[in-house]
């Protein structure tokens, strides 16, 4: 029984880029589904607001040493995170009350 994490089973530098992109490719995805699907433009614009810092953080922090840089990176990229899935709550509780 060994712990399989993304860092074990592809190794740190695959990991890194994986987690990244999941990251991020689903908050854009629903940052369109609010703007698209469900015609949220305003809460669309304040996700991807939201998403942008954390890209940034990404790039200078967690991509070039993610195991040195791990917590620094998570201290300052998940009050963004939370805060988008407070908006895209709050989105999709004001379409379904209308």
């Amino acid at each position: 029984m060994g712990l399989n994490s993304l860092p074990v089973a592809f190794g740190p530098e695959v990991a890194k880029w994986i987690t990244v992109a999941t990251i991020d490719v689903t908050q854009i995805a629903v940052a369109a589904y609010l703007a698209v699907g469900r015609h949220e433009t305003t809460y669309a614009a304040v996700l991807t607001a939201l998403i942008l810092p954390q890209i940034f953080f990404q790039y200078k922090y967690f991509i070039p040493d993610p195991i040195e840089n791990d917590v620094k990176y998570q201290a300052r990229a998940q009050p963004f995170l939370v805060f988008g899935l407070l908006t895209t709550g709050l989105a999709i509780g004001q379409s379904n009350a209308l």
